[in-house]
C-alpha cells in the first residue's frame, strides 16, 4: 500500500472508481466534475495504490474565497472514496490526515468538505456558516432567458457583484455552464440584463416536496430578487438560498424563510495562517478574532453554526452553488 499524487494517465482510473461508489445506475463523474479530474488537478487527487490498483481516493480543489476585502485561499473536499473490497482499512482517515497537510503545504487556510461522516468529524471539521432558504412568490415580470456560453461576459461580471463568492476565472465559469450542475444536481442557469440565478431541482437529493432551489445568484440583489420572482412562476414551488451576506434578500424574503445548515462541513487547518488572509477584513471590523486551540470550535466561533450556542462572530462563508465538487 503507498499513497501517492495521481498520475495524469490514470485519471481514467480514478473517474472509473468514483463511478462505481457514486453514479452506480447512470452518471459520469468525469464529466459531472471536469475541473477536479482535470489534467492540470490531477497532482492534487490523493490516492492509494494497493495491489497495482488505484482503490482509494480523496479529491482537493484548490480556490480563492472573497470575503468582502479578504482573500482566503481554500480547498474543497469532494469525490472521496474507497473500492468496496478495499473498505475497513482505515484508507480515506489516512487520506483524510494527508489532505490537511498537504493543503496547509499549498498555502491553504480553510478546508470545505461536501460531506458529513464520521471521517471528517474526527479530523475536526464541522457544520460551519450561517445559511437561510427563503419561499418565493412569483410576482415579478423581468425579462429572462436560459443562459448560453453567450452570456459568459455578463455572468462573470454579475458574479463579481457578491461580496462574499468563489472567485471564478473565464475558463472556469465556461466549464461551469457547458457541465450545467450545481449541489451535485443538474441546474439550469438563468439570466436577465441585470442578474443570474442558478436553479436545480432539490439540493443534494431529490427534495421530497419537489421544490426548485435557487441555490446560487449574482448581480444587485434587488434584480436577484425580481429575476426569481419572476423564474418561479414558471418554476413553483421555489426556494431562494443565501448568506448572511445577503442583507437585502434576507429582508426581502424574511416573511417565509428558515435557517439552514451548510451541506457539507468546514474547518480551519491553520489559525494563524486564516488570521492573516482574513486580515484586510477583519482590520475594518472592532474587534479581534481569538486563536482557540480547537480548530473545530474556533471554526464555528468564526462563522457561526447551529451547533454552537455560544455568540459567534459569523462571518459568512459561500454557498457551494456551481463550485460544488
Amino acid at each position: 500500500m503507498k499513497i501517492l499524487n495521481l498520475p495524469q494517465n490514470r485519471i481514467p482510473e480514478a473517474i472509473d472508481l468514483a463511478n462505481r461508489v457514486f453514479r452506480k445506475d447512470e452518471g459520469d463523474m468525469g464529466k459531472d466534475y471536469p475541473a477536479l479530474f482535470s489534467l492540470e488537478n490531477a497532482k492534487n487527487i490523493l490516492c492509494i495504490e494497493e495491489d497495482e490498483k488505484i482503490v482509494s481516493i480523496f479529491g482537493l480543489l484548490f480556490k480563492d474565497v472573497q470575503i468582502f476585502s479578504a482573500r482566503i485561499r481554500t480547498v474543497l473536499v469532494g469525490s472521496v472514496c474507497t473500492d468496496e473490497k478495499y473498505r475497513g482499512r482505515g484508507y480515506s482517515t489516512l487520506l483524510m490526515n494527508e489532505a490537511g497537510n498537504y493543503s496547509i503545504k499549498q498555502g491553504t487556510s480553510l478546508m470545505m468538505i461536501s460531506g458529513d461522516n464520521s471521517i471528517y468529524r474526527k479530523f475536526g471539521a464541522v457544520d460551519a456558516g450561517v445559511y437561510y432558504a427563503h419561499f418565493v412568490n412569483g410576482d415579478s415580470a423581468v425579462k429572462y432567458h436560459e443562459a448560453t456560453l453567450d452570456d459568459l461576459d455578463n455572468l462573470m461580471i454579475f458574479h463579481t457583484k457578491d461580496p462574499v463568492r468563489f472567485i471564478r476565472d473565464k475558463k472556469t465559469f465556461k466549464t461551469m455552464i457547458e457541465t450545467s450542475k450545481a449541489d451535485n444536481m443538474p441546474a439550469k442557469i438563468f439570466v436577465s440584463d441585470k442578474a443570474y440565478v442558478v436553479v436545480t431541482e432539490g439540493v443534494i437529493e431529490k427534495d421530497k416536496e419537489k421544490r426548485y432551489h435557487c441555490v446560487e445568484h449574482g448581480g444587485c440583489q434587488i434584480d436577484v430578487a425580481n429575476l426569481i420572482r419572476s423564474v418561479s412562476k414558471q418554476m413553483n414551488p421555489m426556494v431562494i438560498h443565501t448568506t448572511s451576506a445577503d442583507c437585502v434578500l434576507n429582508e426581502i424574503f424574511a416573511s417565509n424563510s428558515l435557517r439552514r445548515r451548510f451541506i457539507g462541513t468546514v474547518k480551519i487547518l491553520e489559525s494563524k495562517l486564516f488570521l492573516n488572509q482574513l486580515k484586510p477584513y477583519l482590520e475594518e471590523l472592532p474587534y479581534e478574532v481569538k486563536i482557540m486551540d480547537d480548530l473545530s470550535e474556533m471554526t464555528k466561533y468564526v462563522f457561526g453554526s447551529t451547533e454552537y450556542e455560544s455568540k459567534s462572530l459569523q462571518i459568512p462563508l459561500p454557498d457551494y452553488g456551481l463550485d460544488y465538487v
